[in-house]
């Protein structure tokens, strides 16, 4: 009966894979089929041995499976699937997150507690308890806990079936844009510089404790000492309120350890705020023989989601100079413009240069940076751009106070600039003899403009041209018709 038989693992010692033999002579049919059956089960079971062993030995080295193996074998079906990096990053945060006593394991209870957190309940209502237990019964060996990997494995099926609850959405979005001002580590007098950005916690007694799993890097830009990066990243699941952003800047040496050029801490308070941080953020040169007073600078942009990002309150713009004092030797400068709250480092805005001239024009807008508070002024300062080689020299600074610039309408007209850089060098076109610059801006508050604000600032200006020219005692315009606010 054991030859013939089938069981769950497949046949074995078929009678009818060995040739049946005669009949003996004058022997009935029982003994004549009894006899055949003899014959044939020795050559059967050397056959089936011979099968079954390469089976049970194969994809394991020589080595029989066991009968648990076999059963496994024979009973589960395996699919390899892949997950994307957002999913393994969330399904790692959801563990590391209910895992409290990092065991590498999750209870039942914990599971279901994670599952509610990420809105499955509500998705199946009154059947949510029975699903829970099912699915954690369903994907753990032992029935008491999952592991890691089992449940990246319930992860995907329930992000496959609810794409609309996992994976979650990360808590930051990081853009690494450029740095200037690095120190040469190479012989050729540059660098090959990357950066990375890691979620940390920083303790009052000064320790940082930084959170390995967040850690982002960008691209290696090989020759440079001012690399553009441009590349966004998140925080994968790592940030939570109350943490900073420890970036460092380093240079990339094939087949050597990296060294570390610059680093910086970006604490939560700058861009956990509606609009987050937008800004140059001066980093603390690591390298011994850098030059002395060498400040790297790092752009980025970091936006917690999820707040609210109106339009910044306070708009800039900054349209032109006039009379500034020549400084090259060919009697013009190449000029920018420096826009800055006062006390505010981080809502600091710098123009475009304008080449060889002493009356440049910029027309370029911008903004407070979400930094503005009301009692705020604001300082332009004119600088020369002598590129990296030299220093960039003041031609003229000013303020315009707060109560300039946050009324109704804001301000719109020149402003002088004083401590000019060689004012006491002769100007034969003034009066006084001496340069006299001005900086001409606008200024106001959202909040304190009509709907129409480059109407309303074109009629203000039409009213200042008319003001201007009846004190002048020159022809006056046609003043334009004004309404009763106006």
């Amino acid at each position: 009966a054991e030859v013939g038989q089938e069981g769950p693992f497949g046949r074995r010692g078929r009678a009818e894979s060995a040739p049946a033999a005669a009949p003996a002579e004058g022997l009935g049919w029982s003994l004549s089929r009894h006899c055949a059956m003899a014959v044939a089960r020795p050559a059967a079971k050397r056959q089936t041995l011979g099968a079954s062993t390469d089976k049970a030995l194969s994809g394991l080295g020589g080595k029989a499976k066991t009968s648990a193996q076999r059963i496994e074998e024979a009973t589960v079906q395996t699919n390899q699937v892949i997950m994307s990096d957002i999913q393994c990053w969330d399904a790692e945060a959801l563990f590391r997150q209910y895992d409290s006593e990092r065991t590498q394991l999750l209870s039942r209870g914990s599971l279901v507690d994670l599952l509610r957190e990420i809105g499955l309940d509500k998705k199946l209502g009154d059947s949510f308890a029975a699903s829970a237990r099912l699915a954690f019964d369903a994907h753990s060996a032992d029935s008491h806990f999952l592991g890691k990997a089992e449940f990246k494995q319930l992860y995907y099926h329930i992000s496959h079936w609810h794409p609309d609850l996992l994976p979650r959405e990360t808590s930051l979005k990081i853009t690494l844009m450029s740095a200037k001002d690095l120190p040469s580590t190479d012989s050729n007098g540059k660098s090959d510089p990357f950066c990375t950005v890691v979620c940390c916690h920083v303790h009052p007694d000064g320790k940082i404790e930084t959170k390995g799993w967040s850690k982002s890097s960008t691209k290696v830009v090989e020759k440079t000492l001012a690399p553009w990066w441009g590349e966004d990243f998140t925080d994968k699941y790592g940030y939570v309120e109350g943490d900073s952003l420890l970036l460092q800047l380093y240079d990339w040496d094939q087949g050597d350890k990296s060294e570390l050029i610059a680093r910086a801490i970006l604490p939560g308070t700058e861009f956990h705020r509606p609009g987050g941080f937008h800004a140059t953020l001066p980093m603390t040169c690591m390298v011994s023989d850098a030059p002395r007073g060498l400040v790297p600078l790092l752009s980025l942009r970091v936006v917690v989601k999820g707040l609210p990002v109106p339009t910044p309150r306070l708009q800039i713009k900054i349209h032109s100079a006039v009379g500034l004092p020549p400084i090259d030797l060919t009697g013009k400068n190449d000029c920018t413009c420096t826009f800055q709250i006062v006390g505010k480092s981080y809502s600091r805005s710098t123009t475009k240069t304008c080449f060889k001239t002493c009356d440049p024009v910029w027309n370029e807008n911008f903004d407070g940076k979400y930094r503005y508070e009301d009692g705020d002024n604001l300082v332009f300062e004119v600088r020369t751009n002598g590129g990296k080689a030299a220093k960039n020299e003041l031609l003229g600074r000013s303020v315009l106070t707060n109560n300039e610039f946050s009324s109704l309408g804001g301000w719109h007209g020149d402003l002088p600039l004083i401590d000019v850089a060689r004012a006491m060098i002769p100007n034969p076109d003034t009066p006084n003899g001496r340069h006299a610059p001005k900086l001409k801006v606008s200024a106001w508050l959202q909040d304190m403009m009509p709907d129409d604000d480059e109407a309303f600032v074109m009629r203000a200006q039409g009213i200042v041209n008319a003001a201007t020219a009846l004190l002048s005692e020159t022809t006056p315009l046609p003043p334009p018709a004004l309404s009763q606010e106006e």
